[in-house]
This record gives C-alpha cells, structure tokens and sequence, in this order.
C-alpha cells in the first residue's frame, strides 16, 4: 500500500512552516532553520513538535511573525 501524500494547508504556518514541491509530493519546509522534512510529517502534531523542541523561543509567535520570516521583502 503506498505511502499517503499529504497537502500543505495554510493552518500550518502557524508554526513557521511553508512547503517545497517535488515531483508529485510537497514537502514541509521550515522558515527559520530552512530544515525539509518528510511528506509523512506534514502533521499539525508532528509540525508542533518540531517548533517545540527545536526552537522552543519562537513558541509564542505569531502567524504574522512566520509569514514575515518566509517572505523577508514584503515587510
């Protein structure tokens, strides 16, 4: 049985996420340390986690805070 593709949703830059596309999959990619995870963690609690133990400082910020982070030339 093949693996479930699972789709960006907007929900998941609350966490300072955004996606990289690849051949038929999107891919989390994360806007502070540029990390590109698997398309089997583009879960909100996997997509959490990684906020909490990796950057436990940007916990607390806002969706706005991570969309300035992604797009660093509109502001």
């Amino acid at each position: 049985m093949a693996a479930k593709k699972r789709k960006f949703s907007q929900d998941y830059v609350k966490f300072g996420f955004t996606f990289m596309e690849t051949a038929e999959l999107q891919l989390p990619l994360y806007a502070i340390c540029i990390k590109v995870l698997s398309n089997d963690s583009m879960r909100l609690n996997r997509l959490e986690r990684h906020l909490q133990q990796q950057h436990p400082s940007l916990v607390l910020k806002t969706k706005e805070f991570f969309l300035l982070k992604q797009n660093p030339s509109s502001g």
